[in-house]
Order: structure tokens, then C-alpha cells, then sequence
């Protein structure tokens, strides 16, 4: 009987115990504690056939239920397993693509540092090496720099410039005109003072940008020598050690700004010799009466394709002039042009006939404000850089000492002599008695 009642207790500990463990997700674990500590061996077979009979319903139908909840957490745990199983292979997948990405990508990476590592090989041996051409070269330049210094003393010491020829007042005349080398430079300040006119024409070697191959002095030495001795461009090219181009250059140049500066200067002149000088005639133009002189020709070469045919009565003509002009005004100012196209005679004025000059004068005849038929006050520095020409005849023999007016020039430069003729008369004016110089 005792073995049945364990039996029973038994099972009955078993029943709790799988109630319990069904609800063991929700409620704490101390609770299934006390199923264990309870007395389950005082449990024994009821007598009663009915009650008995119910208590087997209650076990068959408690294992039943206990039967179908194993049944649904075995479901449930191969589904599970099922799931991991799947996201275990995703894992695996992912995983495997992962490596293989990063593999590609490391691979790639060490190509590029390989590569890199090359490039940089590359490069320091090719730093080294301009390291050592910088090296070579800096001493190359040192000494090259050196040569030049030298040659430039030597040039300067040896060579035709200014330095050669300043300390000898003969050779400053013979090759500029001017007394002294101390007369030559305050005309240099002279000219180069309006800043205005020197921008875009001259260049110092101090200034920053294209240097100069020559300095200033040297610069206006070399257009002066042109005009006193009428050289050819080849010759002061191998005279100053420089090229044919920069020659040409420095000539344009330095013509313009000398006409620029020349002409703002008043030069007044004598109405006595006005009235001796032949042959003159007197014009309008815009307004001013003046007086234009003829006083000199300018020879110029006849293109081959317009020389007439020699004829058998005179040969050849291979030259042709423009006219070098003195224009005088009424109020007592002189200045200078050349090849004026007149017009037809207008009236007669204290018996001369007077005439027109056509518009659209080449070089354009622009008289400077002292010159127009009004009275003229001349500001304190005119007044100092006035000059007086007591004779116009005096005047043309002191112009054409410089040769450059005596040459036979191409139909191309007519411009340039034009331009020279007016800078040989003021330089005239201003460089020899009895021009007026003090």
C-alpha cells in the first residue's frame, strides 16, 4: 500500500511539475520551487471507484494537453532551427562576399602602394638627379653670370657708348652735337621729364619687366650719332654690340618722343629776316596766318616699278624730293614741316597772294597754343626753354649739318624723315650761336 500512495505521489509531483515547466516563461522560478518542497507521499488511491475514475480522465487528458504542447514546441524549435539554419547559410554567404570584397579591395590596395612605392622610387631618383644638374648648373650660371659682368665692363670700357666717349668733349660734339658730355645730359632730363610721353617709348634697365640692352644715355647717344652722321641701322647695330631690330627700336622710339618734347618749345624769330628769306609764301590754315619758308629738299628712291623711261633728252629719274618748311606766325613764333600740299591763291595781302593748306596734312600740321594769332603769355618754363633765330638762313646750314638729311632714303621712311627734319631744326636752335643760346 505505502509503494501504491508513492506511486501516486509520484505522479501527482510529475503533473505539478509539467504544469509548472509549461508556465515557467511567465512566472518566476521560486514558484516551481514550492512544488518540490510540498509533501507529495501522503497522496494514495481514492477508494472511490468514481472518483477515481475522474481522476484518470483528469491525468489522460492532462497528458494530452501536455502531449500537443510537446508536440507545438518541437514545431517551434525545428522552425527555429529551420531559421537559424537559414540565417546561419545568409551568414556564411555574406560573410563569404565580405571577404571576398575586402580580399579584391587589399588586393588592390597593396597593387596601388606597390605602385605608389615605384612612383616614389622614381621620383627620388629623379630629384637626385635635379639636385645635381641644380648643383652643375648653379655654378654654371655663376660663372656665365660673371663672363657677362666682364664683358659688359669690357664693352663698356672698349665698345662705343657713352662711357667711351664723355670724358673727350671733341668726340661728344663730333657724335651728338652738344659741347660737353654735362650740356648732353641736362637735355636728356629735359626730354625724359613728362612721364606721360616716356610711358610705352623708353625703358631704364632699373625698371621691372623687358629690360633694356642699353642704358638711357647710350639710347639717345645712338639716335643722335644716326641723325649727325647719318648711319645705316647694320652700323650702329655693330657699333653698340646690339641687333638690327633693337636698333630700329630705340630709333622709332626716341625720334617720336625727341619731336614730342622739341616742339613744346617756343622759338621766336626775327620779322627782318623774315623779310629777306627766299622763296616764302603766306597761307591760311585753320584760322592762323603764317609765312612758310622753303628751305630745304629731301631725297627719297623712285620705286623701280614707277621710273619713268629714260628719254634722249635727260636720263633716268631715280629720285624724287619732299620740301623741308620753316612756318613762321604772325604773333612771332617759328616752327617746323615738311611736304605741305597748298592750295590756290586766296587774295592778295600787302601785295603776296594768299593761299589755303588742304586739310588732311601727312605728317598732320598741329601748331602748338603759343603760335595762334592771339596775344600768347608763356608760362615761367616756356619762357626759360624760349630760343631766338636771327637767321633762317644761318639756321638751315646749322640743320643740315646733320647728315641723316642729306641721304637718299626708301618711299617707306618718308614719315621718319619728315619727323627728323623738324628734330634737326630744334636741335639747331638750341645748339648753336647765333641761334639765340646764351
Amino acid at each position: 500500500m505505502v509503494e501504491v500512495q508513492s506511486s501516486i505521489g509520484d505522479l501527482v509531483w510529475a503533473a505539478e511539475l509539467m504544469e509548472k515547466a509549461s508556465e515557467a516563461t511567465l512566472q518566476d522560478l521560486g514558484e516551481m520551487n514550492e512544488c518540490i518542497v510540498h509533501d507529495h507521499g501522503d497522496y494514495c488511491v481514492p477508494d472511490d471507484p468514481e472518483l477515481l475514475k475522474q481522476m484518470v480522465k483528469e491525468l489522460k487528458k492532462t497528458t494530452h494537453q501536455q502531449n500537443q504542447l510537446l508536440l507545438s514546441l518541437q514545431d517551434a524549435l525545428n522552425s527555429k532551427e529551420m531559421q537559424c539554419q537559414a540565417l546561419q547559410e545568409k551568414w556564411e554567404n555574406d560573410r563569404w562576399m565580405v571577404l571576398c570584397d575586402m580580399g579584391q579591395q587589399i588586393s588592390q590596395l597593396e597593387s596601388e602602394i606597390r605602385n605608389l612605392r615605384c612612383e616614389k622610387e622614381i621620383l627620388e631618383r629623379k630629384n637626385k638627379d635635379l639636385q645635381e644638374q641644380l648643383e652643375r648648373s648653379s655654378g654654371t650660371v655663376l660663372y656665365l653670370g660673371q663672363q657677362v659682368k666682364h664683358q659688359e665692363q669690357n664693352r663698356d670700357d672698349t665698345g662705343f657708348c657713352m662711357n667711351s666717349i664723355k670724358n673727350e668733349s671733341k668726340w661728344v660734339r663730333f657724335y651728338t652735337g652738344f659741347d660737353s658730355y654735362e650740356h648732353l645730359s641736362d637735355f636728356l632730363g629735359f626730354v625724359t621729364a613728362d612721364q606721360k610721353l616716356c610711358t610705352g617709348k623708353i625703358r631704364k634697365k632699373t625698371e621691372v619687366g623687358p629690360q633694356s640692352a642699353l642704358s638711357l644715355e647710350d639710347q639717345l647717344l645712338l639716335v643722335l650719332t644716326r641723325l649727325r652722321l647719318g648711319l645705316l641701322l647694320q652700323d650702329l647695330a655693330f657699333r653698340f654690340r646690339i641687333s638690327e631690330s633693337t636698333v630700329s627700336r630705340y630709333w622709332l622710339n626716341w625720334t617720336e618722343l625727341l619731336h614730342a618734347r622739341l616742339t613744346q618749345i617756343p622759338i621766336l624769330y626775327s620779322s627782318r629776316y623774315l623779310d629777306v628769306f627766299e622763296p616764302k609764301r603766306i597761307v591760311q590754315y585753320e584760322g592762323v596766318t603764317c609765312t612758310i619758308m622753303d628751305c630745304t629738299d629731301l631725297f627719297f628712291e623712285v620705286q623701280a616699278k614707277d621710273r619713268a623711261k629714260p628719254a634722249s633728252t635727260h636720263p633716268s629719274r631715280n629720285h624724287y624730293l619732299r620740301r623741308g618748311y620753316a612756318i613762321a606766325s604772325s604773333n612771332g613764333f617759328i616752327t617746323f614741316s615738311s611736304s605741305l600740299p597748298f592750295g590756290i591763291a586766296t587774295k592778295v595781302m600787302d601785295g603776296q597772294p594768299q593761299e589755303e593748306l588742304y586739310e588732311g596734312i601727312n605728317p598732320p600740321l598741329a601748331f602748338p597754343p603759343f603760335m595762334q594769332n592771339v596775344p600768347v603769355q608763356l608760362t615761367h618754363q616756356q619762357q626759360e626753354m624760349s630760343r631766338q633765330v636771327l637767321s633762317f638762313l644761318s639756321l638751315i646750314d646749322k640743320a643740315l649739318n646733320f647728315r641723316f638729311l642729306k641721304c637718299v632714303y626708301p618711299q617707306n621712311m618718308e614719315a621718319q624723315v619728315d619727323r627728323a627734319w623738324i628734330i634737326c631744326c630744334y636741335l639747331a636752335c638750341l645748339l648753336h650761336d647765333p641761334m639765340g643760346l646764351s
